[in-house]
């Protein structure tokens, strides 16, 4: 028994065109077109009957409704072969550089973002303009909420490699959208949900309408949908209301643990550094913190000290910034759709598509902090400086300077302030608007015996990103080195009594308006597309049936711009005042970054073949059918060269209700536009400088790499024309049962297997510094590791050890290659049951599991290098080479994950359940000290519920539904982590317990 599964209604359909007025759907209903029309995801064969060749999983519009998803993002993430969503709302950085505002990206097998193809009725969407980095590497992906799961017939999921079919990026493989065209009549809907625990609330409304006109050879369907939800802050849920999470680890092996202790060094309380050392701190380095806290070193006054040192702070005052952070940010969404088809003749027909998608979202976060190379300059004579000269320019006293300095000039000492978190200024204000525009013509129909379908796409997506409250690092250095009391004032701190919180000693207001600015980054992406296809079920025939064929062109044109702030992209810059020193920028606590655009031309060749081998009626014993399917595809990239790739699948039907299935298929993903154009990019990010260290171990300084502390380094990364394309190979083995026995039984399991080789990366300046370590070590060093000369404290430090002395790092070059080889492996399960016509109503059942059982990642030659020295003894052991290994569980990746759904209707009445579990997973940022295990991340199940009754009389609330829903029915909080929301937000959701009641009207 064969289970039809339907496709894309952009596939050709044309020879079906006289029948559609027929076969339009009951608006009143969720039925789907009739089985006869038979296309599946995966194919370019109209009719050909290979639905079961290929692993897809279909959701249709009871699915989607039940599990309750109003966003595509949260319609995604049913979705168990889904992995980490790393475009989202709950990223706990969230700064510029990364795609913010009501943006969503989807992951197939944690491949990595980027990796799955998302198709809207088969043909591909645009790219999200802002992009992000996943493991220091650009990324792009379109933005799954540009689709509203209201306008949604039926979601398609093919779980395997198409590149063959599709061309890039189908290496996860294939989700496709496919909208509900061809209504006659409308619906509305309205519905409120508000949250048990929390202020967040949802309000949604929408519709749709559809009607023939031109004698019922013309149809236009509308939809519109507007979703809003308000702004929740971090602090309304426990897990995420502080940084210091270590109170929600008492009794577990990992309480007191100091990884659980995510507050900020960087506060109010700043840290400096001296142009000379001073006598009384014992240091040219120092920090301020209140008086009363241990080593104290210098007194100055109302409440305050110096105490020396700048590389670390008190605990006591490490800044708690998460009450300055939003949890889920205020949006406002809008999707507008209209789709039409005429037919010209019963052989012609016209098909267009309108999309219209606008968001605005706002989000506030913490004040930001000075960042490694933007440090300020403070003259002696800067109005506030402690250190200043004991006479003011008018004559007066100056009585900012500490009396009884011993060895400070009378004119006083300049300063360096190298961190500080001014909180005075106010959180960061954040709003994005983004809109995306989608427009299709085609035809299809018949040419012959030969099916066509032709169109021509354009679409367009714009962000803009604008953040107010925002520093310039020249306007606060102008405002400290004022010489009167209208200046910034670094050393003051922030708040006496409860010093980890706020900032109880603003400067005037005033000033801080001086000092603050607006910033913003704008970004476009194009997609344009063309392509013309053949299409014929019935070429030939053959013994075991009829020979289907297809071929097709097609030429897309992909374009990106984002275009940066004057004071990000280099534009405007800064110069230290007292050193001279420059940096790239001109905003606190961002790393500058050119603005970068480019485009590529893409042109591509396929064909395509069903080959029934055996056919039932050839009484072959135990193979009732068998069939393959044949494809490749040629693609010309303008930028990243040409590629081939072939594809092979079979299916074995072995007796009515037993099927075997596999696929063999090479694919490919070009690497994306930002990579291949990114210049220059400058970056600065905590690292341990493991050479220095290295020094510090032999000199017994410190116990071993471990308590290396880690300082801000700057690293330059950089795209290339010279990058290749990612090449992959996957295989797909399974088996569909539908026994006899079990009428409306369907059962799957696939195993699949991807190898990915010359995967786009970085070798990353962690690895970077580690390799230098092992070349000092044999008397060289790496060039990749630019450092400063090495002074009179480097040359003592190194003095008596295995090491030349190696200055502090000044920066990093690293620039993106074509390194490492993954392998990937798995199985997916399905269960799916439909029992119809009981006494007592209608069951349906739905469960799919996916079970992640490798995830390997190869060292490219580099990272080889370093793995042998650590075998070796070469390096110690305490080296540590990122991003390799067995990654399994390990900061995502699952083993387990399922959805299931299961509904009951009667009369009126229906009742749905939906649930989604994840599976646990490990945190790698924590260790436990006795044992070295890392901190479970565990397993997490939600529930969702909902009771609807639809009104079936002669009354006025005839065709109207109303649905009462309870998303999370349990209050199942995410399962703790070391992140800084308290959660992973690529798998989990910090929506608790949430009510919602709706209500549909059709007419």
């Amino acid at each position: 028994m064969k289970t039809a599964i339907l496709a894309s209604v952009a596939m050709p359909l044309a020879s079906q065109a006289h029948a559609q007025s027929a076969d339009r759907v009951d608006v009143n209903t969720t039925q789907e077109k009739p089985e006869n029309l038979i296309v599946v995801t995966g194919t370019q064969i109209k009719g050909a009957q290979i639905d079961d060749v290929l692993p897809v999983t279909t959701l249709d519009q009871k699915d989607i409704e039940t599990t309750g998803a109003v966003s595509g993002d949260e319609l995604f993430r049913s979705i168990p072969q889904a992995g980490a969503v790393n475009f989202q709302d709950n990223k706990t950085s969230g700064g510029i550089n990364d795609a913010r505002g009501d943006v969503a990206s989807l992951n197939l097998r944690d491949l990595g973002t980027g990796n799955t193809l998302l198709l809207i009725n088969g043909r591909r969407m645009v790219l999200n303009p802002g992009f992000q980095t996943e493991l220091l590497v650009p990324v792009v992906s379109p933005n799954t909420n540009n689709i509203a799961p209201s306008s949604v017939r039926r979601l398609e999921v093919l779980r395997d490699g198409a590149s063959a079919i599709y061309g890039a990026d189908a290496v996860g493989g294939v989700v496709n959208t496919i909208l509900r065209s061809n209504r006659n009549g409308g619906t509305a809907t309205a519905s409120y949900g508000f949250a048990e625990e929390t202020s967040q609330y949802e309000f949604n409304v929408g519709g749709g309408y559809g009607f023939d006109f031109n004698d019922g050879r013309s149809n236009i369907t509308f939809y519109a949908d507007y979703f809003k939800t308000n702004q929740v802050l971090a602090t309304e849920r426990d897990f995420s209301a502080r940084g210091d999470q270590r109170p929600l680890v008492e009794g577990t092996p990992f309480e007191g643990d100091v990884n659980f202790r995510n507050i900020s060094s960087s506060a109010p309380w700043a840290l400096f550094r001296a142009s000379q050392r001073i006598s009384e701190i014992r240091d040219d380095d120092f920090h301020i913190q209140p008086d009363y806290i241990t080593d104290c070193r210098l007194d100055l006054g109302n409440g305050l000290c110096a105490d020396n040192g700048s590389t670390s702070l008190d605990p006591e005052i490490r800044y708690e910034f998460w009450p300055d952070r939003d949890l889920f940010s205020e949006r406002d969404r809008l999707n507008l759709t209209a789709l039409l088809t005429h037919e010209f003749s019963d052989t012609v027909e016209f098909y267009g598509e309108a999309q219209f998608y606008r968001f605005e979202s706002k989000r506030q976060r913490e004040q930001g902090r000075i960042l490694g190379g933007q440090e300020i300059g403070i003259n002696a004579d800067a109005y506030y400086n402690p250190f200043g000269p004991l006479l003011r320019a008018d004559g007066s006293v100056n009585t900012s300077r500490v009396p009884g300095l011993s060895n400070v000039p009378a004119e006083g000492t300049s300063l360096v302030l190298i961190d500080i978190r001014p909180v005075d200024v106010g959180p960061r204000m954040t709003t994005v608007t983004g809109d995306t525009y989608r427009l299709l013509g085609g035809l299809r129909g018949e040419l012959g015996k030969w099916d066509f379908d032709t169109a021509v796409l354009y679409s367009r997506a714009r962000v803009d990103d604008t953040t107010r409250n925002r520093v310039s690092l020249t306007a606060l250095q102008e405002a400290i080195n004022r010489t009167t009391p209208d200046a910034y004032n670094p050393f003051n701190g922030g708040c006496l009594d409860n010093p980890m919180f706020g900032d109880c000693t603003p400067s005037n207001a005033a000033t801080l308006d001086d000092i603050r600015i607006e910033v913003f980054r704008k970004g476009e992406t194009e997609l344009f597309l063309t392509d013309f296809k053949l299409s014929r079920d019935d070429l030939i025939t053959l013994p075991g049936g009829n020979l289907g064929v297809a071929v097709g062109v097609e030429f897309r044109n992909e374009s990106f711009v984002d275009d940066r702030d004057p004071r990000l992209d280099g534009t405007i810059t800064f110069n230290n005042a007292v050193n001279g020193d420059f940096y790239g920028g001109d905003v606190l606590s961002n790393s500058p970054t050119p603005d970068t655009s480019g485009s590529r031309d893409v042109y591509s060749a396929w064909a395509e073949a069903f080959v029934p081998i055996v056919s039932d009626d050839m009484d072959i014993p135990l193979v009732q059918s068998l069939d393959l399917q044949l494809a490749g595809r040629f693609e010309s990239f303008s930028d990243a060269g040409e590629t081939f790739v072939p594809r092979v699948a079979a299916s074995w039907t072995i007796t009515d209700g037993l099927l075997l299935r596999g696929a063999w298929s090479q694919g490919f993903r070009a690497p994306n536009l930002v990579q291949v154009n990114d210049i220059g990019v400058q970056r600065s990010n905590d690292f341990d400088d493991i050479v220095r260290c290295q020094a510090q171990v032999e000199k017994n300084i410190i116990a071993s790499l471990d308590n290396c502390v880690s300082s801000s380094i700057t690293n330059f990364r950089s795209g290339s024309e010279e990058l290749k394309p990612e090449n992959t190979e996957s295989i797909n083995l399974g088996i569909v049962l539908s026994p006899s026995f079990i009428p409306g039984l369907t059962f799957t399991a696939d195993y699949w297997e991807i190898e990915q080789k010359g995967i786009v990366g970085l070798f990353g300046p962690a690895n970077q510094i580690a390799l230098d370590l092992l070349l000092r070590s044999q008397g060289s060093f790496n060039p990749a590791v630019v450092r400063l000369a090495a002074d009179a404290d480097t040359n003592t430090l190194f003095a008596g050890t295995s090491l030349s002395p190696a200055g502090e790092i000044d920066f990093i070059t690293d620039n993106y290659a074509n390194l490492d080889r993954r392998k990937t492996a798995g199985f997916d399960f399905g269960i799916y049951y439909d029992l119809s016509g009981t006494p007592i109503g209608d069951f349906r059942f739905r469960f799919n599991a996916a079970r992640l059982d490798r995830f390997f990642q190869s060292p490219g030659d580099l990272g080889q290098i370093l793995l042998d020295a650590v075998d070796a003894g070469n390096l110690p052991n305490d080296v540590q080479v990122s991003g390799i290994g067995d990654l399994l569980e390990e900061d995502g990746r699952p083993k387990w994950q399922f959805s299931s759904s299961m509904n009951w209707s009667s009369g009126g009445w229906d009742v749905g359940l939906f649930g989604r579990y994840v599976g646990k997973f490990f945190d790698s940022s924590v260790t436990q000290d006795d044992d070295g295990s890392l901190f479970e991340v565990k397993p997490w199940f939600t529930t969702n519920l909902s009771v609807a009754y639809t009104f079936e009389n002669d009354s006025i609330f005839d065709g109207s539904r109303i649905r009462f829903r309870v998303t999370n029915l349990f209050n199942q909080d995410p399962p703790l982590a070391d992140e800084s929301f308290g959660f992973y937000g690529e798998y989990h959701s910090a929506k608790g317990r949430f009510f919602s009641l709706d209500w549909r009207q059709n007419f």
